[in-house]
């Protein structure tokens, strides 16, 4: 399966990605352009809601991904720095998430549409981070997606003895041949809501930790990258 990285303008917690052309698997179901924006956040694993970009890292919106083979898979990925979990430490942590989605049909994002609806979970959830654990340590992330009424849950285990080494590795949520998928009821907006669980567990004496690639700034403190989650979507046309 072939993957690109989705053409982006990173603004802070607001970032837009343009429709890739291509011709050798048919039109894409896509608009021209589409815009994520985080709306809010709460919880011990994001707890920087309203801090301005610094020197610090915080909770963002980073980059996104989609296939060229014609699967029509996109995922979008959201940064958080502050959720990490370890045996010696806090053992669970947790951020909820609200993520807004607008569509438009001019590359300036100046002229609304509602030419497509927003189709979550088209792929599961994929995870990047990294991760030290011990034979008898274990960690799982839980995803839990607001569907409507409903819920769709998607969880990635890392059992020990496991390592990533110094730089993040990039785990996939299972996913069923038929995956389930959430339409949103209007065209060309959403808003994607989503809580993200991380937990940690060992037997006495067994270290393990998960966090993200991280660095000692010029003032000795540790600054994250963030641990990051990646949502999978995809739309349909909608009728006139």
């Amino acid at each position: 399966m072939k993957f690109v990285l989705a053409t982006a303008l990173s603004l802070t917690s607001l970032v837009a990605a343009a429709a890739l052309p291509t011709d050798e698997f048919g039109p894409r179901v896509n608009p021209r352009l589409w815009i994520y924006s985080i709306k809010s956040f709460k919880g011990p694993g994001c707890p920087d809601f309203g801090k301005p970009e610094g020197t610090d890292r915080t909770t963002r919106l980073t980059f996104g991904q989609n296939t060229v083979d014609g699967t029509e898979i996109y995922y979008w990925f959201v940064a958080y720095p502050h959720l990490r979990v370890s045996t010696a430490g806090e053992t669970h942590s947790w951020c909820e998430t609200e993520v807004a989605y607008k569509e438009f049909s001019d590359l300036d994002a100046k002229v609304p549409a509602n030419d497509y609806r927003l189709r979550l979970h088209k792929n599961g959830t994929r995870v990047i981070a990294t991760y030290d654990l011990e034979a008898g340590t274990k960690a799982t992330f839980k995803f839990t997606y607001e569907a409507g009424d409903d819920e769709i849950t998607d969880t990635v285990a890392l059992q020990g003895p496991l390592a990533s080494g110094t730089y993040q590795q990039e785990h996939t949520s299972p996913v069923s041949k038929d995956p389930e998928l959430y339409k949103f009821p209007k065209c060309g907006t959403a808003t994607i809501k989503f809580r993200t669980d991380l937990y940690i567990s060992g037997e006495k004496g067994k270290k393990g930790v998960v966090d993200s690639e991280h660095s000692t700034d010029k003032a000795g403190k540790e600054q994250y990258y963030g641990i990051q989650q990646g949502f999978s979507y995809d739309w349909e046309k909608c009728g006139k």
